[in-house]
C-alpha cells in the first residue's frame, strides 16, 4: 500500500500511455497495477464530492483540477506536460477550475463519446483492466495499426476484425487523405455522404452488396452500430461525387448550377442502379441535400500547385457555416441521424 500513498512513487510499476485515453480508464489501469481500489487512488489525488464513488470508465469520465493532475504526474514519475499531452481531458480546457487538488464525476453530457479502444492495443498496454476507453468524437473508431473496429455498444472486448473487409479499410484511409487535402469542407462533405448512404442502408439493409459484406465479416446485416463498416466504400464514393459538385459551384459561385446538379443526380443514379435501389428510396436524401446546399459562401479561390495546374477547393454551403470547429461526423447538414435505430429516416 505504501507505493500508492500521496508523495510516494507509483513509477516502480509504470502504466503505458494509450492515445486518446480517458482519465477514468487510465486511473482504473493505474489502480489495477498498484493493487488498490480506484476510490483509494482518487482520495490520494484530492477531494471529491461527498459520497461520490468511482464509476467504471464506460459509464462516465472523471475530471481533475490542475493541482490533482500535477499530483498524479508526480506520483507516476512523469513530467506533468507529458501526462497532459497523453490524456486529452487533462488539457487546460477540460480541467476543473480552482487551485485545490480535487476531482469530480460530472453527469452532464460531454462533447465526445467514450469508445472502447482496440483490444490488441489495450493488451500491449496492460494495467489490470480489460478494456481501454478512449475519448473520441464518433461512437466508433478504427485502429489502422491492427485493423479493428470498436463502438460504444459492442459485446465484449476486442472489436471487429476488418481483415475480411479490405474495401472498408481502403475507404477509411482514402477518407483521411480527402479530409487532410480539403480541410473542414471535405470533412463536412464526408459527413453528408454518410448521412445520404446511411439513409439508403436504413431503407434497404439487405441490399446484396451490404449483406455480402456483413456475411464476410460475421456481422448482423441489420445492426446499425456496425453498418458504418458496410456502407463505408459507398459513402466515400458519394463524398467524392458531392465534392465534384461543390468544386463546380466554386467555379461559378453565383450560379447557375443546373448542369452541376444534373451531373450529380446522374452519378448517384448510376450508383443506386448498381444497388437496385428503387427511385423513391435513393432520391429523397439527395434532393434534401441539394435543397440545403442551394446557397453557398464565397468561393475559397484556387490554389496554385507547382505552377502547372490548379487544385480547386470546394465551396462551403451556408448551411454548414459555423461547423468548422466541430470535428465529428455530426457536421452533417441533413436533419436525421441514420445511425440511431430509434429515429426514422
Amino acid at each position: 500500500m505504501e507505493n500508492a500513498m500521496w508523495g510516494r512513487s507509483l513509477s516502480r510499476q509504470p502504466v503505458r500511455f494509450m492515445a486518446h485515453e480517458s482519465n477514468c480508464s487510465f486511473l482504473w489501469r493505474v489502480a489495477g497495477v498498484q493493487g488498490v481500489e480506484v476510490d483509494f487512488l482518487l482520495a490520494e489525488l484530492g477531494d471529491g464530492p461527498p459520497r461520490q464513488q468511482a464509476l467504471p470508465p464506460h459509464l462516465a469520465e472523471v475530471l481533475l483540477s490542475g493541482a490533482a493532475a500535477d499530483r498524479l504526474a508526480q506520483m507516476l514519475g512523469v513530467p506533468s506536460a507529458r501526462l497532459r499531452w497523453a490524456l486529452p481531458h487533462l488539457r487546460e480546457s477540460h480541467l476543473l477550475p480552482g487551485d485545490q487538488a480535487r476531482w469530480e464525476w460530472p453527469w452532464q453530457p460531454l462533447a465526445h463519446y467514450l469508445v472502447p479502444g482496440c483490444g490488441l492495443c489495450a493488451a500491449a498496454r496492460g494495467g489490470g483492466w480489460g478494456e481501454v476507453w478512449q475519448v473520441w468524437p464518433e461512437r466508433w473508431r478504427i485502429c489502422e495499426r491492427h485493423g479493428r473496429f470498436t463502438h460504444v455498444r459492442q459485446d465484449g472486448p476486442g472489436g471487429v476484425d476488418l481483415a475480411r473487409l479490405p474495401e472498408t479499410v481502403r475507404a477509411h484511409r482514402r477518407r483521411g487523405r480527402l479530409e487532410r487535402r480539403f480541410g473542414p469542407a471535405g470533412a463536412m462533405l464526408v459527413a453528408d455522404a454518410f448521412a445520404v448512404t446511411g439513409s439508403w442502408w436504413r431503407r434497404a439493409p439487405m441490399t446484396r452488396r451490404w449483406a455480402d459484406r456483413a456475411d464476410r465479416a460475421g456481422l448482423e446485416p441489420g445492426n446499425v452500430e456496425t453498418a458504418w463498416l458496410l456502407v463505408y466504400p459507398e459513402a466515400l464514393w458519394v463524398a467524392r461525387a458531392l465534392l465534384r459538385y461543390e468544386q463546380q459551384r466554386a467555379d461559378r459561385p453565383g450560379g447557375p448550377w443546373t448542369g452541376a446538379e444534373a451531373g450529380l443526380v446522374a452519378e448517384l443514379s448510376r450508383l443506386a442502379g448498381e444497388f437496385g435501389l428503387p427511385p423513391g428510396r435513393w432520391q429523397m436524401p439527395v434532393a434534401e441535400w441539394l435543397a440545403r446546399h442551394h446557397k453557398c459562401a464565397p468561393a475559397l479561390g484556387e490554389v496554385e500547385r507547382s505552377g502547372r495546374s490548379r487544385a480547386r477547393r470546394p465551396v462551403t454551403a451556408l448551411i454548414h457555416r459555423g461547423d468548422e470547429s466541430r470535428v465529428s461526423l455530426e457536421r452533417c447538414c441533413l436533419p436525421w441521424d441514420w445511425s440511431d435505430a430509434f429515429i426514422a429516416v
